[in-house]
């Protein structure tokens, strides 16, 4: 899979992007990150991306023409399976879109800053328009990330265990039940014996209605209540 990410700051998105699961899947050649600073294509001679919005009122916007001709030079490239543009007011991201979006092969991310951007770059360039939360971020590299990860660890051959990803919460409309590692006692505190009892339909019958015990607690709203 191949993401291209449009900004006015890459260098947000340098440090999150070479490290961990991120670095590794690149370093495999399963994903490639590009990171293309907006202002690059700028045709101003100040290199300004933003400009002050038609009828008044505080903040920037900015401009169409940088990002049209970043976009159309990219798209000329390569066919994109979706153009997404990061912003507060777009459908919120959740496990099954990371899960179709896995399945593309080249996704262009817009982030946004200022006031936004200005509205024909939506209505003329953008596929998908994605929220990551009803909050307000200082511009959308942050999202870009969580957007980016949240998509690459599922590709095959990005995680050490290909049935990792398949087991995380949201995957089947539940919270993960609780995990716990050695040592078996800490401070009077035991595991539950079912996990050390080495009966497998057991342990798997405990992890069933844990998850749909801490669903019910804590978002109910996974179950329709």
């Amino acid at each position: 899979m191949r993401i291209d990410i449009l900004t006015i700051l890459p260098e947000l998105l340098q440090g999150p992007f070479s490290a961990s699961i991120l670095k590794r899947a690149q370093e495999k050649g399963i994903a490639e990150i590009h990171l293309h600073n907006i202002r690059d294509y700028a045709t101003n001679k100040q290199k300004s991306v933003d400009d002050y919005a038609y009828g008044g009122g505080a903040g920037m916007v900015m401009s169409i023409e940088p990002i049209a001709i970043l976009i159309d030079k990219l798209k000329a490239e390569r066919k994109y399976d979706e153009v997404i543009y990061m912003t507060p007011d777009g459908e919120v991201l959740d496990q099954r879109m990371a899960n179709n979006l896995s399945l593309g092969e080249n996704l262009i991310i817009l982030c946004g800053h200022y006031k936004g951007v200005d509205e024909r770059v939506r209505e003329m360039y953008i596929t998908k328009e994605i929220s990551i939360g009803s909050y307000v971020l200082s511009g959308g590299e942050l999202a870009a990330a969580v957007l980016t990860d949240s998509i690459i660890r599922l590709i095959p051959g990005v995680l050490n265990d290909e049935t990792s990803a398949l087991t995380d919460s949201f995957q089947d409309d539940l919270l993960s039940p609780p995990v716990y590692t050695r040592p078996p006692e800490f401070k009077g505190n035991r595991v539950p014996d079912v996990l050390l009892s080495g009966n497998f339909e057991l342990i798997e019958k405990f992890r069933e209605e844990k998850a749909l015990e801490r669903t019910k607690a804590r978002r109910p709203d996974l179950l329709g209540e």
